[in-house]
This record gives structure tokens, C-alpha cells and sequence, in this order.
């Protein structure tokens, strides 16, 4: 197996059941995402850098794959760590993570540089950011492709919902 891959396989296993593909560079871990689908991990040995690709489960039909990208392109100006991705020949739109890790990737000989316990920290952050980014845009994608809401109101509609969640906890904390 390859340096990288290795490191990676072996921090993020004591988390999560994964699967290794090393012909492909990829794993497959197993995760909380709707439906049940594993996060697919990219591993890239070259540019020693880690994508996390996780599914949202909604097939986009060719009639709606415009507004579809619209709400991808939307929705992404406003997250930090991931952006969503909606692939119209193929109907899908996915959310990506990546991680960069440069130096911190094992040497040739495979030693690592960044201790496991901190790089299995690091990726399943970015596999937990991927998670919840699907999980926050899921009924937007949906409402979107049902075509009940239109690509910057949904957009909106996710936007605004951490701050709707955060007034909902002040005013409970001040009924108290």
C-alpha cells in the first residue's frame, strides 16, 4: 500500500469501519450520512492531500440540473470548509472536504510525521464537516429537484437556519 494511504487507513480506523481500495487510492468509510452511503476518501499521494466526497441522496433529473448547480454555486459561497458539487451528466450532487497535509504526510519510507492519533483527529473532522454539510442541504437539494422552492430561496432558507436555531436556544435560556 502507499505511504499516505497507509497513514490514513490506519488513523481513521480505530473511528469507523472503512474499506480500502488501494488500487483506486480511495476508502470508503462507513458514516452517518442519509442513507447510509460511506464517505468516499480520495487519497492523493503526490500532492500528499485527503478529499472526502459524501453523497446527498437525491437523483437529479436532467430538467432540474440547472437550478440544481445554481443552489450548488449558492450554497458554497457561504461554507467555510466544504462545498457542494452538483454533477449534471451524472444526475448526482455530492459535498467535498479535503485536507492538505503537505509535509505532515509520511515520508517515502512511511514514517509518519503527524502522530496518528492527531491525523485521525483531523480527518474525521473533515468527514463529520462533510456529514453534516449533506444532512444541512439535504431538504434544500430536495426541495429544489421538487421544484417546491426555487435555488436562492433554498439557499437562503439553509443560510439562515444555524442563526433561526440560535434564537430559538437564547429565547429558551431566557424563558428559564
Amino acid at each position: 500500500m502507499r505511504p499516505l494511504l497507509t497513514a490514513v487507513a490506519a488513523a481513521l480506523a480505530p473511528a469507523r469501519p472503512l474499506r480500502v481500495d488501494d488500487a483506486a487510492g480511495t476508502l470508503d468509510v462507513a458514516s452517518q450520512l442519509p442513507g447510509g452511503e460511506p464517505v468516499l476518501v480520495l487519497v492523493r499521494e503526490e500532492a500528499a492531500t485527503v478529499t472526502c466526497y459524501g453523497r446527498v441522496p437525491v437523483d437529479v433529473p436532467a430538467d432540474r440540473a440547472a437550478d440544481v448547480a445554481r443552489l450548488a454555486g449558492a450554497l458554497t459561497a457561504d461554507l467555510f470548509t466544504t462545498c457542494v458539487e452538483a454533477g449534471s451528466p451524472t444526475g448526482t450532487v455530492a459535498v467535498r472536504g479535503s485536507l492538505a497535509l503537505g509535509p505532515l504526510a509520511p515520508v517515502p519510507d512511511g514514517r509518519p510525521v503527524l502522530h496518528p492519533d492527531v491525523l485521525g483527529a483531523l480527518l474525521l473532522a473533515v468527514v463529520e464537516d462533510v456529514e453534516a454539510t449533506v444532512e444541512r442541504v439535504l431538504d434544500a437539494v430536495e426541495d429544489v429537484v421538487a421544484g417546491t422552492r426555487g435555488p436562492a430561496e433554498a439557499a437562503y432558507d439553509v443560510r439562515t437556519a444555524d442563526l433561526d436555531a440560535l434564537v430559538l436556544q437564547v429565547e429558551a435560556l431566557e424563558a428559564d
